[in-house]
């Protein structure tokens, strides 16, 4: 038994499963948290055989607390509202990823970057060049009005834009630049595809960040015509599709709807602003731990009496906000609020700062634009909320902190990883 959780045995586990994690996320109807769920299973018997050799450091704990503070934060609420399990479900999935954290710290060196570099690449490659192909058979062939996969629309979009930019991420350092420059491509389509504002409005805002990140090596010259590029993409793209032609004017008009006060006939907009106003006052009803489900739709009823609300707010189940930060806020409180900095603005700020030490460590500045794009994601949509997000997203955040800081430590820049023995299984 001990032999299938030899060093190399395992390094190849881990290598698959980044793999699938990447080609079955968007490009399949199979759920990449199976894999995950493998994977735990697997970390679970490899840190019992490699117990002896697992030396904790104080960074491996606040990376421990981090990924079980959401699901400590939702404690109160489901031991107060009947331990509803839909209450722990989205943070015991993040919880479930420190097993294969401590295996990752254990098991990576420095000689093990560029294997994982390239089971990596194939997988954001395949991943978005399917998609594409879903999203494309979906709206050109099916006739579909936005591309959804196997996937809610938005869902698919935000999942989309997050691996456009991991492959565009990857470009630099990588010998397959033109590979992932086409995944990128394809995974920004698929996303424009689904019609999707809060992730097509996302696409420029990481284009502009990663490339101010390349800034030293990419030139300013590259910057414009990236742009340029992409505002003639925006223009081309509404003269030729009509779907998205009819988009862009129905944001309009929504916006125009809002201006003057009309939030019902802005439906989309209109409700989103009433979802995140009854979240307002669940979180002020009990700022500490927020409301139950059941409390929070007695409460859109009162408020719909009292004329805060339309009626159109009673046929949202939960009282599901729509946005990560309210929805934290209104089932949750300031605990939930607490936990969220934890899993979405600590790592943020973790791989700016071990950017800043090497600029050149694709794997903080992959990080630091994949988290960035969920907290944007985050404002239209809770995307941290459903089982499968929360845990792709944990999974990469673990993949990409433990890979940059092992290149950061083999560098010599300190952060104790540079001494770091490997076990031999």
């Amino acid at each position: 038994m001990k032999g299938v959780f030899m060093r190399e045995r395992a390094l190849l586990m881990n290598q698959w499963a980044l793999l699938l994690v990447l080609v079955l996320l968007i490009a399949t109807p199979v759920r990449s948290h199976a894999v995950v769920a493998v994977l735990l299973l697997y970390s679970v018997g490899y840190l019992t055989v490699n117990r002896h050799t697992l030396s904790m450091l104080p960074f491996d704990w606040l990376v421990i607390g981090l990924l079980t503070l959401y699901l400590l934060s939702r404690l109160p609420i489901f031991l107060l509202d009947g331990q509803q399990s839909r209450y722990l479900a989205p943070g015991a999935h993040m919880a479930a990823l420190v097993p294969i954290y401590l295996m990752l710290r254990h098991l990576l060196a420095p000689v093990d970057l560029p294997a994982f570099r390239q089971y990596m690449e194939v997988g954001v490659v395949l991943g978005c060049l399917g998609a594409l192909a879903v999203a494309l058979y979906q709206t050109l062939v099916l006739g579909s009005y936005r591309a959804d996969g196997f996937l809610f629309s938005i869902n698919l979009s935000y999942l989309s834009c997050a691996m456009a930019f991991l492959a565009a991420s990857l470009i630099r350092g990588s010998s397959h630049k033109t590979w992932l420059l086409l995944a990128a491509l394809a995974g920004a389509l698929t996303c424009i595809l689904t019609l999707v504002r809060g992730g097509i409005l996302v696409l420029p805002i990481l284009l502009v960040l990663l490339l101010l990140l390349n800034a030293n090596t990419i030139g300013w010259k590259v910057i414009v015509a990236a742009l340029v590029a992409l505002l003639m993409l925006a223009l081309v793209s509404y003269a030729t599709l009509p779907n998205v032609q009819n988009r862009i004017d129905y944001t309009t008009a929504e916006v125009t709807n809002l201006m003057e006060g009309d939030i019902e006939a802005a439906v989309s907009s209109g409700g989103r602003l009433q979802l995140w106003t009854a979240a307002y006052h669940a979180f002020m009803a009990r700022p500490l731990i927020g409301l139950g489900y059941e409390e929070r739709e007695a409460l859109n009823a009162e408020l719909v009496e009292r004329g805060v609300l339309t009626e159109w707010v009673l046929g949202v189940n939960r009282g599901h906000a729509h946005n990560q930060y309210f929805e934290m806020a209104a089932t949750g409180g300031l605990l939930a609020l607490l936990a969220l900095a934890g899993y979405l603005v600590v790592p943020g700020v973790y791989h700016w700062k071990v950017y800043r030490r090497d600029r050149d460590n694709t794997w903080a500045q992959a990080g630091l634009v994949f988290t960035v794009g969920f907290a944007f994601y985050n404002l239209t949509e809770a995307a941290i909320h459903h089982e499968m997000m929360t845990t792709f997203y944990t999974y990469m955040q673990v993949m990409l902190v433990v890979m940059g800081r092992v290149e950061l430590g083999y560098k010599g820049l300190g952060l104790g990883t540079a001494k770091k023995s490997c076990p031999q299984g």
